[in-house]
């Protein structure tokens, strides 16, 4: 298995907000090309901001998520975003490391 980024997200996510988490995704594109799985378990309210950031950075990265609550994974299925969705950080290690396709 191969490394992967983690960002732990709380709080809300909209556009005002979502300033935060380019920041931090600005930082992991410049450090290193390991896919990135974000962790929604505390995220406690998102809106498509949060959705369209994560579309952009699955073209330059393999992006997996955990803990996308019931609205987020329909914001997924509604858009027909390739965004998987996993269980815990196990199973996105597993499945991200493995492919090879951003």
């Amino acid at each position: 298995m191969g490394a992967l980024w983690g960002v732990r997200l709380w709080g809300d996510f909209d556009a005002e907000s979502i300033h935060v988490v380019e920041r931090v995704t600005y930082e992991v594109l410049h450090s290193s090309l390991a896919p990135v799985v974000f962790d929604l378990r505390h995220v406690t309210f998102a809106n498509t901001a949060l959705l369209n950031h994560l579309i952009a950075l699955r073209r330059h990265r393999r992006v997996g998520l955990i803990g996308a609550d019931r609205l987020m994974r329909l914001m997924i299925e509604v858009s027909g975003a390739e965004l998987p969705v996993f269980p815990d950080l196990a199973a996105a290690l597993s499945a991200l490391s493995a492919d090879d396709t951003p």
